[in-house]
């Protein structure tokens, strides 16, 4: 092997917390673009939506470029398009155009999971992906707690432009930095095959049952996370009658939650479960249910210690399943085709991230806080179905 899995783990959790840094905090940003830009909740969820636009739409082409060309090379134009994209969005004051670079960021956040998932599969073993693949995704949370610690510092002595530049240096500088560091293995460098032999691949990967069924669970819980990272700060300052500070170290208290839980459900999933991804899932869906019908509850009377147990319980969740699915998908494709299935897949589980926000923005408009999440902690429920019969389907085929 030309290094060690850890140093691959390293490189690539590195760089997903670089790509990260702006998506996991733009929830600890939303005070300062609305008193920048006046803006209503919709117009405020679709911040964090129009992130998520320009993934879904490449996300499935992503995945056939780490399959065809290698995670080192995808890893780095990646980088340098979402951290030029940023670079360009500090320079704009209009709403319009932000909107339009956030975009072009998401074209680019797209090749996050699919580039670094191939070296997951490839270098560690089965045993250990689920652990592995929940370190990698802690880049994350890890994320939104250096970008809900740094970028509203910034933007409170400067101004959310300033933060956006800030967050596009240090998505140029991890991608390099790890582009740079890695010694992509020969097996890894890309199969050198036609794009419509690929292409027909991925259309058959995308009708295997598992992978469907998996990514309908994934798509449920993706609007948790996508709510958490949204709209917990508004909803703190709104109905708890928290001051930003507080709401925004809430906050941050949520994502110290999510790495705890993106590796305690991989390492569940190694240890408890049997290597199952699914059966775990389908616990995820209970439980982020719970918390949101706590978050629905929430009253400026509500316990401080009550709010933040809630926080990071919701990180924990919502957000630390995330590494489950990706594994799921990535070992239905296999070493050769997991970019391919984790294209499909986040394809459409992105797809309920970029609905997410704008809709939970026009529930709170329509009829508040409270309605708007015990809809999302019923909604929760829904994912239990797909995650058990994936687990069953499984089971079936695994002999063979």
């Amino acid at each position: 092997m030309p290094e060690s899995p850890y140093e691959v783990l390293a490189l690539f959790t590195g760089a997903m917390v670089g790509a990260s840094l702006l998506i996991t905090a733009t929830g600890a940003l939303m005070p300062f673009f609305n008193a920048a830009l006046h803006l209503s909740q919709t117009q405020l969820g679709l911040i964090l939506s129009i992130q998520m636009l320009g993934s879904v739409a490449m996300t499935s082409v992503a995945g056939l470029l780490t399959d065809r060309f290698g995670d080192k090379a995808v890893v780095l134009w990646s980088g340098a398009l979402m951290g030029l994209a940023l670079l360009a969005a500090s320079l704009v004051h209009s709403f319009s155009w932000l909107i339009v670079w956030l975009a072009i960021y998401g074209v680019g956040y797209a090749a996050v999971t699919p580039a670094g998932s191939h070296a997951i599969i490839f270098f560690f073993k089965k045993a250990d992906r689920g652990l592995a693949m929940g370190i990698r995704q802690c880049g994350v949370p890890l994320a939104g707690v250096i970008g809900s610690l740094l970028l509203p510092a910034i933007a409170l002595h400067y101004d959310y432009r300033a933060a956006l530049a800030a967050a596009g240096v240090v998505t140029l500088l991890a991608a390099a930095i790890a582009s740079k560091l890695y010694r992509e293995p020969h097996a890894l460098q890309g199969e050198r095959v036609s794009v419509r032999e690929m292409l027909l691949e991925m259309v058959q990967i995308a009708r295997e049952s598992r992978l469907i069924l998996l990514t309908l669970t994934s798509m449920v819980l993706i609007c948790g996370q996508f709510t958490l990272l949204g709209f917990l700060t508004i909803t703190l300052t709104h109905q708890a009658a928290y001051i930003v500070p507080v709401a925004v170290a809430l906050f941050t208290l949520s994502q110290v939650g999510a790495v705890a839980g993106r590796l305690s459900w991989g390492w569940v999933s190694d240890r408890w479960f049997g290597g199952s991804r699914t059966l775990p899932l389908a616990l995820a869906c209970v439980l982020v249910a719970l918390v949101a019908f706590g978050f629905a509850a929430i009253t400026p009377a509500t316990p401080f210690w009550l709010a933040a147990a809630l926080s990071v319980a919701l990180g924990f969740t919502a957000e630390g399943w995330i590494g489950l699915g990706v594994i799921g998908m990535a070992e239905i494709g296999g070493e050769e085709h997991s970019g391919s299935a984790l294209g499909v897949g986040l394809t459409w589980t992105l797809l309920a991230a970029f609905v997410t926000p704008t809709l939970f923005g026009a529930l709170v408009e329509t009829h508040g806080f409270p309605y708007a999440w015990r809809a999302l902690a019923i909604f929760q429920l829904a994912g239990i179905v797909p995650a058990l019969l994936a687990s069953r389907r499984i089971a079936r085929l695994s002999p063979s």
